[in-house]
């Protein structure tokens, strides 16, 4: 009797380790991205739209791309001014700057004018779209980012972008490669 109740009381001891190891893994290790890269790249991307929307309205003469600039500015904009209201509240921090890749690309448009302005414009909308949309799917999934608000915003921001990415090629299509 003596050898079973010990038995039972190791086995015991043996499950409440394993839960204790299991729960300290439930951590923001499970989650694909941590909330301040998403901010950090979320923001970086919504400053590109903006700014390059503003350089398709003061730069294009095609009404088109200028129309798809002013919507830039005004939906970005206003993603923009969300997130800094969430990750003022969650204490996170909103970049200064676009990231290299956004910066770079920003450079690119605002060396050309012209319809070859028109075209790269319309091209980099469309890849910049893509790649937002698949960092807001990869946060918005119950294995992207850590925190419940900031998956809601993710979530809440894709129809938007996906109409974007549709609009966006379409403008590509008119305006050519």
């Amino acid at each position: 009797m003596k050898k079973l109740k010990n038995f039972l009381t190791g086995l015991a001891f043996l499950g409440l380790v394993g839960l204790i190891i299991s729960c300290s893994k439930d951590d923001d290790n499970n989650y694909s991205i941590a909330n301040q890269d998403f901010v950090t790249q979320a923001s970086s991307s919504n400053m590109f739209e903006v700014a390059a929307g503003n350089l398709a309205i003061n730069k294009s003469t095609n009404a088109d791309i200028k129309a798809f600039g002013n919507h830039m500015v005004t939906d970005h904009g206003k993603a923009a001014t969300e997130m800094a209201s969430l990750a003022t509240k969650k204490g996170w921090t909103i970049p200064t700057a676009m990231l290299k890749k956004e910066q770079a690309n920003f450079d690119t448009l605002s060396g050309l004018n012209g319809a070859e302005f028109d075209r790269k414009f319309a091209v980099m909308m469309v890849i910049s779209h893509q790649q937002t949309i698949s960092l807001f799917e990869r946060a918005s999934s119950n294995e992207g980012v850590p925190d419940a608000d900031l998956r809601g915003f993710a979530s809440g921001k894709l129809p938007t972008l996906k109409e974007h990415l549709q609009d966006a090629q379409q403008l590509q299509a008119k305006v050519g490669q």
